[in-house]
């Protein structure tokens, strides 16, 4: 580099996934230029996937709230950050808007980010992590220094879910059992009366947990159908917190979980950030790209259909099959299992079914437990 990198500036709109998965790149640069001052611009209501951490010096929100952005208003956000007089600017959603923002801070530096997702010849697909460091070799970066994402929980979200579980009659010592029912996208999601079915049985298997319902504001009915639908003697042990709880208060429940069940959706990342113990069932997202990198989380995935993954955000089938026909009983013996590991000597054991369609995160990818 022949100037200092002080002042950087990255910019991702789009799911709180996304920019949590742009996280190992910015510690990767905070640590080869020693810098805290790095400023991102995040979509409206994503700014908490990034408040807190050690290297991020502001989040700062971008987008309409109720009605479009007009010429002026952005005019004067491009000065904004202009005066900023950034030396690096990671541009890591190319468009036209972000486009004009970096040609507006006119940086000495500058990263814009190209996705790839083609299969390698081993037929695996670069993780997405991977994909967002994989061209910052020109600051000098050759390989990232660690793939953890980064997510920070202020000490009061943990005080506010302690009251809350007390309020709830959780004691301290309570396994919980997370499931968040919800998902941006109906093809990525699991129907309630599976939900309904698999918490029934744990229930029976497991008379001294509690669940809880975790979502946010589209999940309310998702959440609701299914707390009515469970049977008595599960409702007395189900919580439901869909819309109760921030982003950092929801990682705060799930960092005291025993298993997080979820689909592909921004409560998992935070989750695979805090090392939470994962069951994830995956359909249409591909969970090598935007999955779990924590080793022994289990993917449930249906691998007989050619579809799987598709990556598309509606069912060209109509159907859904990948997560319709996805049974209860594998998805049962899949949070077996987490919990077993989990809850015991954090050994790793053996499927009690291999033949299952589960598969577990290993430091090479997935395979079969």
């Amino acid at each position: 580099m022949s100037r200092k990198i002080e002042r950087v500036l990255a910019i991702r709109f789009g799911g709180m996934g996304d920019i949590l998965m742009t996280t190992p790149s910015l510690r990767a640069v905070a640590e080869t230029f020693g810098t805290d001052r790095i400023d991102f611009i995040v979509g409206r209501g994503n700014r908490d996937a990034l408040v807190g951490l050690p290297y991020i010096r502001e989040v700062i929100e971008f987008g309409p709230r109720g009605q479009d952005v007009q010429f002026r208003q952005f005019a004067l956000f491009l000065r904004r950050l202009r005066e900023g007089r950034y030396d690096l600017f990671l541009n890591f959603q190319p468009s036209l808007k972000t486009l004009t923002m970096q040609s507006a801070v006119a940086a000495p530096h500058n990263y814009i980010f190209r996705k790839d997702r083609r299969r390698r010849k081993d037929g695996r697909v670069r993780h997405a992590i991977d994909d967002f460091a994989k061209d910052l070799s020109f600051l000098g970066i050759r390989a990232l220094p660690g793939r953890r994402m980064d997510f920070f929980i202020p000490e009061a979200a943990f005080a506010y879910v302690r009251e809350l579980l007390h309020a709830e009659g959780i004691g301290h010592e309570t396994t919980l059992i997370l499931v968040n029912p919800g998902g941006t996208r109906e093809i990525n999601r699991w129907p309630p009366p599976k939900y309904v079915e698999l918490l029934n049985r744990l229930a029976s298997l497991y008379p001294k947990a509690h669940f809880l319902l975790t979502g946010g504001p589209d999940d309310v009915e998702r959440a609701r159908q299914i707390e009515e639908s469970v049977e008595s003697g599960t409702g007395d042990r189900l919580h439901n917190m869909a819309r109760r709880l921030s982003i950092k208060e929801t990682g705060a429940l799930l960092a005291r979980s025993a298993v997080f069940v979820t689909v592909d959706t921004g409560p998992m990342h935070v989750a695979s950030a805090l090392g939470v113990p994962m069951v994830v069932l995956s359909g249409a997202a591909d969970p090598e790209r935007t999955g779990p990198l924590n080793t022994d989380d289990l993917i449930v995935i249906r691998r007989d259909l050619d579809c799987v993954p598709c990556g598309d955000r509606s069912c060209r089938r109509g159907d859904i099959a990948c997560m319709n026909g996805m049974e209860t009983d594998w998805v049962l013996a899949a949070v077996r299992q987490r919990l077993r590991e989990s809850l015991g000597e954090k050994q790793i054991l053996p499927m009690a079914d291999p033949s299952l369609p589960i598969e577990r995160v290993t430091p090479d990818g997935l395979s079969r437990p």
